[in-house]
């Protein structure tokens, strides 16, 4: 029997073995990633200290450095979003009561029969019927349609136009 392709790596293209590869070891590191909690008690029970030096950080520079960046941030979230507000109150003021939304004109069947190259009887039957089936060349151009007349009981009568 032939081995399907993903019991043989070998017969995958490279680049996909190797874009498969680094998401696969992607996400087995996430999930290790998320083992860390219950590693880290687990060395802790044991007596194992990996974070002693924590503590000997300077807290009161660690907050005015923590309040800088802060002060950054708040700076290029306000300047960002006042452009947004800004550039939604030029485009408002540009569209206020401007109604560009125009209905299409009407097309007349005889006008949509000549640009179908189809016969307007046709199209005019076509357009009063309740199921049409429409048959295309291989183009996508229309070149006859099929339309049922429901009759008593359900039964249907094939008319071909």
């Amino acid at each position: 029997m032939k081995q399907l392709i993903f019991e043989k790596p070998s017969l995958a293209p490279l680049p996909n073995r190797i874009g498969w590869t680094f998401f696969t070891a992607f996400f087995w590191m996430i999930w290790g990633y998320l083992w860390m909690p219950l590693v880290t008690l687990i060395l802790w029970a044991m007596g194992v200290m990996a974070y002693v030096g924590y503590g000997e950080y300077n807290v009161g520079q660690e907050w005015q450095q923590l309040g800088k960046t802060m002060l950054v941030y708040l700076a290029v979230i306000a300047t960002l979003g006042g452009s947004l507000l800004g550039w939604a109150r030029i485009e408002f003021m540009r569209f206020h009561n401007v109604n560009r939304r125009t209905r299409p004109e009407q097309v007349s069947t005889e006008e949509l029969a000549a640009y179908a190259n189809l016969p307007a009887t046709d199209l005019a039957e076509w357009k009063n019927a309740r199921r049409v089936v429409a048959f295309h060349d291989a183009h996508g151009h229309v070149i006859r349609g099929e339309t049922t007349v429901p009759l008593h009981g359900g039964n249907t009568e094939k008319i071909y136009a």
